[in-house]
Parts: structure tokens; sequence; C-alpha cells
């Protein structure tokens, strides 16, 4: 049993994030995109430990907490505030990786799922992606006590996909009366 106290735990795992990344480290290497595997020491931490990571100055252990967290959704709850201000992270990584989380989580909210919809007229590819895919698994495990609620949710995905849509089609075939592809939020909504 280890007596370390959380801030020195979190200082190790930075240490060992930052020196494996920097041992794998050569041109074209996207370090963000690098699944780090945690010695078990790290892996059976406790989720105080990452939900303090999540606070962390470095991207990459923000990451790292972030994956952890996707492995083990049944712990999440606590840490449900800090993951969804996480939505906003300038690092398009985090974004994603925050969505990816989301997705996971078992409980989620319609809060969630109209914190999650903000992000469809993202800068980024990759960000858009996981937002439509967290949002085909948020949608159907929103409660459905709150119907009028979720009712209003979907009203407003609806129209946030639907107007970022018609920006992305070439306008002649969207004149055209051809319907667009359907999307994912677009099947659940």
């Amino acid at each position: 049993m280890s007596t370390t106290s959380s801030g020195e735990l979190l200082d190790e795992l930075s240490d060992f994030v930052s020196e494996l990344l920097l041992q794998y480290d050569y041109p074209g290497f996207e370090s963000r995109g690098f699944r780090v595997g945690l010695p078990e020491k790290f892996h059976s931490a406790g989720s105080r430990l990452f939900g303090d990571a999540l606070n962390h100055p470095s991207v990459y252990v923000q990451i790292v907490a972030l994956r952890w967290f996707q492995e083990k959704p049944g712990t999440i709850k606590p840490f449900v505030k800090e993951i969804t201000t996480m939505l906003k992270h300038q690092d398009e990584w985090v974004r994603a990786e925050a969505l990816g989380t989301l997705e996971r989580f078992a409980a989620p909210t319609s809060g969630n799922a109209l914190s999650c919809a903000e992000l469809l007229g993202d800068s980024d590819v990759m960000v858009r992606r996981a937002v439509g895919k967290a949002l085909c698994k948020i949608l159907p495990r929103v409660n459905d006590k709150v119907a009028k609620e979720l009712a209003d949710v979907r009203q407003k995905i609806w129209m946030m996909s639907s107007i970022y849509l018609k920006t992305l089609l070439p306008m002649p075939m969207y004149k055209s009366g051809k319907k667009p592809k359907k999307r994912c939020v677009s099947q659940v909504v």
C-alpha cells in the first residue's frame, strides 16, 4: 500500500507522461493522439488523482485523465462539472476527449447534451465528429422523466445541426430538393 499523497502522485504522473512522450518524440508524431499505457501504480490510484489531473496545467496530463475516465465510466459522476468545462478548452484534443468521456457517462442530463451540442459548429473536424458520436449515445440515455425538457433540448440540437448542415452543403445541391445524407444527430432527434 502506497502512502504517497495525491499531490505527490500527480507530480509522478506528470513526470511519467512527459518522459514517455519525450521518448517517443519524432518528426510528425502527434503526442496528443498517443494512448499512454499507465503502470498499475497509476491505473489503480483512484478517481481523486485523475480528478486533480483534470485541472493540471499540462494538456497531456489532462488528456490522460480524460482517457482514464473513459475506461472507468462509473467514476465520472463527481467530476462531470470539470469535464463539462473542458468542452470549452482551447485545445481541440481536450475538447474531443471530454466529449468521449461524457458519452460514456451512464446518467447524462439534458444540460450535458446541450453543452455537447454547442460544439456542433466547432472549427475542428475531429471535434464535430466527436460531438455527433457523443450526442447519438447521450440523447437516448437522458432521463425520460424530464420529457418536456428533453424535447426542448432535441429541438435546440436539431436547429443547431440543421443550421450547421446548411452551411456545410453546397447551395445548389441543397436548393435542388435533395435531402442531405442523414447524420447521426438528425436520426436521434
